[in-house]
């Protein structure tokens, strides 16, 4: 029981209410009863609304338009897609008063079904103790007008007449025992007996405090419905009017128009029973009913209140079953092409410069396109020959020169080798020529030729050791897109079960069961985020599968 029920109830029943009272309305030429049966089928309707929403089948009606999904922008970005675990979960926040006021409508319903409800429980126990203070009535006329009277009310011989010093006016309630409660003003006008009698008896024969009853319950329930508190006022006004037109039959109309305008002044309208005495708003209405023959003998019984009585059940039967539910969103169109490209202008080429030492990167970048074995040039020679001429010469300055010139020369030839890479090379092999220079300034030949086969060595095995690396990063990069995949998946396998109402459920119960409140619309957008998500982390698997088969095969673009 939710916010949304409550709203259902309440335009379900005011539908049900405001068909009632139009039905009633169209009936206004007929005949008090007539109009007093579909006011009754209508409170019957009220009080079965829930059932028959469950019995019958679900109408359901589209009412509004589905809004459209936000975008979820945090999903399309690929750097968190690659955060992301596969078996990533939903953590709904925890929910306060204002995100959820079902607790707060559900105070406020049974805070005004008890108010309601004690009234009428009041003036029920008020009703007993006034019927058990009651006493049997001695006077001759009470008695004979009694006994001329209860024999038109069925089971007659089980109504009962008593006086009782706590009630306002002449009334009339029970259903398996009723009695007739007086209070002992009335009692002391005996030449009114035959008019309240016949008026309270008329109640009795109708069954009309059962029903009054069940408006009651029916208001006490939908107490938040101004239709049916009208609907209820409008049950006792037409139950008063037939029972005034059936007790002017047996009294003349002048002498009861006069006993109603003597009880005008007494109001009893919050006790729960059928009393003669007239509210206000409601003397002008019987009075005129009473003294106007035409609408004292309208005729009752008629084709058309078996049509309004039809139409009240024909309208109240689908407006309980009905269901208002969103309207489906149209699929979105597909998306334009984007235009081609205009090929950019090319730039002058800079001058070459002198390799900068590289920045510390703020986050790993990935590796650079690996170079084929075959394809990285062996400068050791280069080295070797500039040292061999620098031993032949002894010449510090002619030593210097030659260094410089194979650098240059080794420089061209490594230049499809990643920066980063390059400068850890020379960075070997002037460690290397530094060494040889020392050992030249000592003249020792033979350390010289130790330092020219070190130099020869690192300058081999440094590229080919890097050229492996890039070889082994590209196959890590195919493995990185292997697990972007399957995490693809798993995210797509997991949406489709949100797509499933069922596991929603499952869901929704799950969670509420830890104290979270998740709610189908929340699990249908985490469904499309991760049908996002899944279709970005594709797209960068694929990149990163391109890139690492351009490693392998040595393509340095």
């Amino acid at each position: 029981m939710d916010v949304s029920f409550f709203g259902e109830m309440a335009w379900k029943s005011a539908l049900i209410s405001g068909a009632a009272l139009a039905l009633g309305f169209a009936l206004r030429s007929r005949a008090a009863s007539d109009r007093a049966l579909v006011l009754r089928l209508g409170v019957a309707m009220l009080l079965l609304l829930p059932f028959i929403a469950l019995a019958l089948p679900a109408l359901r009606i589209e009412a509004w338009a589905a809004p459209e999904p936000a975008p979820l922008s945090v999903l399309a970005q690929p750097a968190l897609q690659l955060a992301l675990p596969a078996d990533v979960g939903l953590q709904p926040a925890e929910p306060t008063i204002w995100d959820d006021p079902t607790p707060l409508v559900l105070l406020a319903y049974l805070g005004g079904l008890a108010m309601v409800g004690s009234r009428l429980l009041a003036g029920l126990i008020l009703l007993g103790r006034w019927t058990r203070a009651g006493r049997e009535i001695a006077c001759p006329e009470w008695l004979a007008a009694f006994e001329c009277a209860r024999w038109a009310a069925p089971g007659g011989e089980r109504l009962r007449l008593l006086v009782s010093d706590a009630v306002p006016s002449p009334l009339s309630w029970g259903w398996l025992r009723p009695v007739i409660l007086i209070d002992p003003d009335t009692l002391a006008e005996p030449d009114q007996a035959a008019a309240i009698l016949a008026h309270e008896v008329a109640h009795v024969a109708r069954r009309d405090w059962p029903v009054l009853m069940l408006t009651r319950l029916a208001a006490a329930l939908f107490w938040f419905n101004p239709l049916v508190w009208l609907l209820e006022r409008e049950v006792v006004q037409q139950a008063e009017e037939a029972a005034d037109c059936e007790a002017a039959a047996c009294v003349e109309p002048a002498r009861y128009a006069r006993t109603l305008i003597s009880w005008a002044q007494v109001n009893g309208r919050m006790i729960p029973a059928n009393s003669i005495a007239p509210s206000g708003s409601a003397l002008a209405r019987r009075i005129r009913a009473i003294l106007d023959r035409r609408l004292r003998e309208r005729p009752s019984g008629s084709a058309l209140t078996a049509v309004a009585a039809m139409l009240c059940i024909a309208i109240a039967a689908p407006v309980a079953a009905m269901q208002l539910v969103e309207a489906a969103r149209p699929p979105a169109p597909p998306a334009a092409p984007p235009a081609p490209a205009l090929p950019a202008v090319p730039e002058a080429p800079d001058a070459p410069q002198t390799p900068a030492p590289p920045a510390a990167p703020r986050r790993p970048a990935p590796p650079a396109a690996p170079v084929a074995l075959g394809d990285i040039p062996d400068v050791g020679p280069i080295v070797a020959q500039a040292l061999a001429e620098a031993r032949a010469s002894m010449d510090p300055a002619e030593i210097q020169r030659s260094v410089d010139e194979a650098l240059r020369e080794a420089d061209r030839e490594v230049r499809r080798v990643s920066p980063a890479e390059r400068a850890r090379i020379f960075s070997e092999v002037r460690r290397a020529v530094a060494e040889a220079r020392v050992q030249v300034a000592q003249v020792d030949r033979a350390e010289i030729a130790a330092a020219v086969r070190e130099a020869r060595q690192a300058a081999q095995t440094a590229p080919r050791a890097v050229a492996m690396a890039m070889a082994s990063a590209g196959e890590g990069m195919a493995n990185g897109a292997a697990g972007m995949e399957a995490g693809a998946r798993h995210m797509e396998e997991q949406a489709r079960r949100f797509r499933d109402r069922s596991y929603r459920e499952q869901v929704i119960a799950r969670e509420a069961a830890r104290g979270h409140h998740v709610t189908h619309e929340q699990l249908l957008e985490a469904a499309r985020g991760m049908e996002e998500g899944a279709q970005g982390m594709r797209e960068g698997a694929r990149d990163m599968r391109e890139a690492g088969q351009r490693m392998r095969d040595g393509d340095d673009d």
